[in-house]
């Protein structure tokens, strides 16, 4: 069964691209025919793909311009990883419309949650009234240290699991500066973050 994965957060800075870029990555390699929707107007993953080298081994990128439906972009693959917009408005509900599974990066401070009620009010309305899955995904996690024990109790009341994610690796925005991901021998516990996500997703479905 076609599997569409957004990654939403209407704050910016919260590492939502760089996730859903090296999820993509990852679901491909892992043999799954995969492609990757940038929904977001600034086209962060699309000027990623633009980046790839011609025989890069990484799933096709596509760009949903604003106000175009969203609906034809998630078919055609068995994986479809959606990049959403940095901003709450009808786009976000439009890529949980689509969606199975909306990964919401969230850093350890906290500042992504802090002071976006009602983007949660619109997550959790999808998910009691759609067949939408959500999970919290830490982002840019300090490689010394866990997330902070005020942060998990937040998240933990929201009901929602919460995954290990990415630390913050310097090769994480080299790599995809260079139009490539971690996986591609920039840094061996960083792969294995990522394929550890793919994995705690798969775990869902």
């Amino acid at each position: 069964m076609p599997l569409t994965i957004a990654t939403v957060n209407p704050k910016g800075g919260t590492g939502k691209t760089t996730i859903a870029v090296h999820l993509a990555v990852a679901s491909h390699r892992s043999g799954y025919p995969t492609k990757l929707v940038d929904a977001d107007p600034q086209g962060s993953a699309l000027d990623w793909g633009k980046r790839t080298a011609e025989d890069y081994d990484g799933p096709p990128v596509e760009h949903v311009s604003t106000g175009d439906s969203l609906a034809p972009h998630v078919s055609g693959a068995d994986v479809v990883v959606v990049d959403s917009p940095a901003r709450l408005d009808e786009r976000t509900g439009a890529v949980l419309s689509v969606s199975d599974l909306a990964l919401v990066p969230v850093r350890p401070s906290g500042l992504d949650l802090w002071g976006t009620a009602e983007f949660l009010d619109v997550l959790h309305e999808h998910l009691e009234t759609t067949g939408l899955k959500g999970a919290f995904v830490a982002s840019q996690r300090d490689v010394r240290t866990t997330l902070s024990e005020e942060l998990e109790q937040v998240l933990s009341q929201e009901g929602l699991p919460l995954f290990g994610g990415f630390t913050s690796r310097v090769a994480y925005a080299r790599s995809l500066s260079r139009g490539e991901t971690v996986l591609d021998g920039y840094d061996d516990t960083a792969a294995h973050e990522v394929r550890t996500l793919l994995e705690d997703v798969g775990n869902l479905f």
